[in-house]
């Protein structure tokens, strides 16, 4: 896959997150029960987060260093994740959707400024964005749409 290529894929993905919690009001969105005890709320905060740990670990991929140690901060992903899923419950609504927006875009333009030969299938730079965004997108579209279904929303 290359830049172009992935780009396209980053992009799709991200619409069809999007699509997936477009139309639901602000109760909704907040409803717990989505993935576990995640709301929608809950879940975008989550690939906010992700997003966040790309934007701080691509550049020191990119330097050579290694990746964060989340086994060894948090205990692992899943700690990490719970972590921050309580730091930004204390977020509005209107906040979680305006940090969605602002960091997707610095994403975006760490992207379109990154030199074509990091998106070398394999290559560190590439695992790394995949993991934070095309790869896990989908898995919180598809929690989002079977929610959706199960209570008819």
């Amino acid at each position: 896959m290359d830049k172009i290529e992935f780009l396209e894929h980053f992009n799709a993905s991200w619409q069809a997150l999007l699509s997936a919690f477009q139309g639901l009001n602000p109760e909704q969105m907040k409803t717990a029960g989505v993935t576990g005890t995640w709301s929608v709320k809950d879940i975008l905060g989550h690939v906010t987060t992700w997003e966040q740990e790309a934007l701080q670990a691509l550049p020191d991929i990119q330097a050579g260093k290694p990746a964060p140690d989340y086994l060894q901060l948090f205990g692992g992903i899943d700690g990490f994740n719970a972590y921050m899923v309580l730091a930004k419950n204390r977020h509005s609504l209107d906040e979680v959707l305006q940090n969605l927006t602002k960091v997707h875009e610095k994403l975006l333009r760490l992207m379109e400024e990154t030199d074509p030969a990091e998106f070398a299938d394999e290559s560190p730079f590439l695992l790394c964005l995949r993991a934070n965004t095309t790869d896990h997108y989908p898995e919180h579209t598809q929690a989002i749409l079977d929610w959706r279904a199960r209570n008819a929303i």
